[in-house]
């Protein structure tokens, strides 16, 4: 525990020399997005560039949109995209940048408005310049060197632009109010070119002109050169922005007589923007002061200003650069000294850790050392127990051997006299279909028997390779035939996918075994397949192998079982297997022993393929006709469906069978077929929904199903009101107690194992009706007719406890039919909608409680009330016919006659007597 503490010592202090220079400070991202580039721009950009030099804690990066709206809606998209916090926009033209500027605001982001202006006021902050009071200084300054009755041409800036509009309209207004008169005004869009252009035109049309105001000084200068050309010298030429590499240098070159100072503040835009930033106080809406104009009296002065500032301004740059190198040298020599002071700490913890290293490997050493020998003695039990494992399972191959050998004679002996039985022509229909179950069931066990026996053989090295020569395509078409007769009964598309009948594919084989593990294949198709399915068998054959697959549409097997199928004894369906396990573990041994592979492919719902690769090989020149070894009949006794004699009696009781072997239920219903009317189910949740829909007299159900078992059908069918009266009596191959009180408990009324006899099948079943007919007769006992409630009526009560569902069924068709007693319209139909059920539903239940039809029973507790109110009541026989729900009295008098033997009057005269 000390050296634990003394090593977190020196991993905090490492970390702590490691963390010292170390401090977590924001940076903020600014973005600026200028409509276009020009001078009075570039000068704003020094300007932002100068000042956030002085923020360490800021960056800045600023796109132009080059005088384009689309451009400049990227770039404002970009900044916003790349986790910039503020945005800092001149936006070229109102309409066309509010909505983006209006959707970036709204999303959280603070914007930052300076020079032009947007539509509305969804923005944090905003600095500009009263345009319109520049405008009017321009023109108070052209009056004043011109005098009234001046004439003007003015050059517009870009349509859409708010300062444009403010400088035009100031501009005309004074101009205009004070004397001054606008010969025109044309488009400039802020740029040299387009200047000169509309100058040049209107120039030509207008030859008494005495000004040319330019709202920028590109457009200023442009326009002096178009006057210079055609001679107008006389031309008094202003523009606005005062950027000094343009406009103050084109007032002292004298290209233009005078220009104002448009502020550019790009200093202000920075500290405003960090203010917003980091929740400083600031100024939501800031206008810029209008300078006096610079003409000649001013400009040279200005020029010298500016050249002293830039170089000022340079001589920080350089100061900044120098600083900054100097930091970063500064910050690599702490950064050196703190990894040297860490390497030299950690070179004492790994020291230390050498050290402990050792003590802990001569301490896990010696701990090893303890362990081997325990593992050594696990390993010797391990073996051991292997052995007698092995011994154990090789015991009871030698079992399933030897018995299989002495089952062979027995079974010999019944096989002959069954196969003669199933081909006599005497038997009568109940007969023939049991006699092919027993023929068919006979196969399956020498099958399985010839099986076992083989595999001993192979898991002794004795299965030995009998090769022949033979035409595999030939065969193969043989092998096909004995399966084309079962998939036409059965719908199901059987296909071969293979060379042409005529071109030979010679290769020596083991035929009857090939042919067995073709049948195996196969059959499984035919197994898992339902009806209308696809089976394809494919083959190709080159010099050096042959391939075949057997493809199906069948069930599919799972990821969990695809790896085991070729084991022994393995089935994938435990709770109700198809087979041995044994057939494929076969297959692939007869498949090995020819050198070849098998493997099988398979989704669940979609089907398997399984494929086949044996080596090509010659033992001879020339091809035998191969010998089948798995005749047609062995094919259709197989995988044919036995079908059923069944008849169907209206007067006979519904028995319902419910077993997922098809076998077993013919079986069955052959045997109780003479008692009952047969219908099956193959599964429990199928057995549900036919009980549902039939409500047969009697069901029986075996316990081990697939999709639902057994007990958990019988306790759907328990808990439903139009089935729980139903008997069930469970049949299991399983006879063990816990079996049976699981089933009790689910609300079977019997059991019965497998295999069972035919009499005690037929006994259980008929006693387990004639127990439901007593119960029947207990409700029809005059004992428990007619108990009265609490109001002088009288109504039926049932004779079971009252948490019977049965009785609870009873007791609400009672309750239904006492509340609408008196409504002659009262019918069947109308109670059973009551009671949630169908007519047949409802019909079913009444009749196997009470062995009454609905309308009987209906009609005989009318007249019991009848009966009641005659002799309890001074009621006219009227007054009661319509009561209980008669149409007449005359209808009433002929009932009560056909039950009693006496008419209504005969009673009430024997009571006045």
């Amino acid at each position: 525990m000390k050296k634990k503490r003394i090593w977190s010592c020196f991993v905090l202090l490492g970390l702590l020399f490691l963390l010292a220079g170390c401090s977590d400070r924001r940076i903020y991202k600014i973005g600026v997005s200028q409509c276009s580039q020009d001078d009075w721009r570039m000068k704003m950009n020094d300007e932002i560039n100068r000042e956030i030099m002085f923020h360490e804690d800021a960056v800045v990066e600023i796109r132009s949109a080059d005088d384009s709206n689309t451009k400049q809606i990227e770039d404002i998209k970009y900044f916003v995209e790349n986790g910039f916090d503020i945005l800092i926009v001149s936006p070229n033209e109102a309409a066309a940048l509010t909505p983006v500027v209006k959707e970036v605001y709204e999303q959280g982001m603070p914007v930052v408005i300076f020079d032009r202006n947007i539509n509305g006021n969804t923005y944090t902050a905003r600095i500009g310049v009263d345009d319109e009071c520049l405008g009017r200084s321009a023109a108070h300054y052209a009056l004043h060197i011109l005098g009234e009755g001046a004439k003007a041409i003015e050059i517009f800036g870009l349509k859409g632009s708010t300062p444009a509009e403010g400088r035009h309209n100031g501009f005309v207004k004074e101009f205009e109010d004070n004397g001054g008169i606008i010969l025109a005004s044309g488009p400039g869009n802020w740029n040299n070119e387009d200047a000169m252009t509309v100058v040049d035109s209107l120039l030509r049309e207008y030859q008494d002109v005495d000004l040319i105001y330019a709202h920028n000084d590109r457009m200023a200068i442009g326009a002096s050169e178009v006057a210079r050309r055609h001679g107008r010298d006389s031309i008094h030429i202003i523009g606005i922005d005062a950027a000094p590499n343009i406009g103050i240098k084109a007032v002292a070159d004298s290209v233009i007589d005078a220009t104002f100072l448009y502020p550019t503040e790009g200093h202000r835009l920075i500290r405003t923007a960090l203010a917003i930033l980091k929740g400083q106080p600031y100024e939501r809406e800031t206008i810029l002061p209008v300078s006096s104009a610079v003409d000649l009296t001013n400009a040279d002065i200005l020029l010298l200003q500016n050249e002293t500032l830039n170089e000022e301004a340079g001589k920080m740059r350089l100061l900044k650069a120098q600083i900054d190198d100097y930091w970063a040298k500064h910050s690599s020599q702490t950064s050196l000294l703190y990894a040297s002071i860490a390497i030299i700490i950690l070179l004492f913890g790994v020291g230390f850790l050498l050290l402990r290293a050792f003590w802990q490997r001569s301490k896990h050493h010696r701990e090893l050392m303890v362990q081997n020998r325990l593992l050594e003695e696990e390993r010797d039990k391990q073996r051991i127990l292997n052995e007698q494992l092995e011994a154990a399972t090789q015991s009871k191959l030698i079992f399933f051997t030897n018995v299989s050998h002495d089952l062979r004679t027995p079974l010999t002996l019944i096989s002959e006299p069954v196969a003669q039985l199933a081909d006599a022509d005497n038997l009568t229909a109940p007969q023939k279909t049991l006699i092919k179950i027993a023929n068919k069931n006979v196969k399956i066990l020498q099958r399985l028997i010839n099986q076992i026996l083989d595999f001993r053989k192979y898991e002794n090295g004795k299965l030995n390779l009998r090769l022949t020569e033979i035409d595999f395509n030939q065969a193969v078409r043989d092998w096909m035939e004995s399966f084309y007769s079962v998939a036409r009964k059965r719908d199901i598309k059987l296909t071969i996918d293979g060379p042409a009948a005529n071109v030979p594919m010679p290769m020596a084989i083991d035929t009857e075994k090939i042919e067995r593990v073709f049948f195996n294949l196969l059959s499984n198709a035919f197994k898992y397949t339902p009806n209308n399915g696809v089976i394809t068998v494919w083959y190709e054959y080159d010099n050096r192998c042959l391939t075949f697959k057997v493809s199906d549409t069948g069930e599919g097997i799972s990821e969990r079982d695809l790896g085991n199928i070729f084991d022994r004894f393995y089935q994938v369906d435990r709770i109700h297997p198809k087979g041995s396990g044994i057939g494929l573990s076969l297959a692939k041994a007869f498949v090995e022993l020819h050198d070849g592979t098998i493997s099988v492919e398979s989704t669940l719902n979609k089907g398997s393929v399984f494929t086949v690769t044996i080596p090509v090989r010659h033992i001879a020149e020339t091809t035998i006709t191969a010998e089948k070894a798995i005749g047609d009949r062995d094919v259709e006794t197989e995988l044919d469906n036995i079908e059923s004699s069944l008849s169907f009696d209206a007067d006979k009781p519904i028995a319902l069978i419910i077993d997922d072997n098809k076998d077993i239920q013919k079986l069955v219903g052959e045997i109780l077929d003479t008692d009952y009317n047969i219908i099956t189910a193959s599964n429990g949740k199928e057995g549900v929904r036919m009980a549902a829909r039939y409500v047969p007299d009697l069901i029986v159900c075996d316990v081990m199903m697939p999709v639902m078992d057994g007990l958990e059908c019988c306790r759907h069918i328990k808990n439903e009101v139009s089935t729980s009266h139903i008997p069930v009596l469970m049949l299991t191959a399983c006879s063990m107690d816990e079996q049976r009180v699981q089933g009790y408990d689910s609300g079977a009324d019997g059991y019965l194992s497998k295999p069972f006899n035919s009499s005690v099948l037929k006994s259980r079943c008929s006693s387990l009706i004639m127990n439901r007919k007593r119960i029947k007769n207990l409700w029809q006992s005059p004992s428990s007719a007619v108990p009265k409630e609490e109001t002088g009526k009288s109504i039926r009560k049932e004779a079971l406890p009252k948490n019977d569902i049965d009785s609870e069924f009873y007791n609400r068709f009672l309750k239904i039919l006492n509340e609408g007693m008196g409504n002659q319209d009262l019918n069947v139909d109308m109670i059973a909608s009551q009671m949630g059920l169908e007519r047949s539903q409802f019909y079913r239940k009444i009749k196997s409680l009470t062995n009454y039809a609905p309308v009987e029973l209906i009609r005989r507790l009318r007249l019991q009330r009848g009966r009641e109110l005659l002799i309890s009541t001074e009621k006219t026989i009227g007054e009661i016919a319509y009561e209980i729900g008669f149409s007449t009295p005359a209808y009433f008098t002929k009932c009560y006659r056909d039950a009693y033997g006496e008419t209504p009057s005969q009673v009430r005269n024997t009571l006045v007597k």
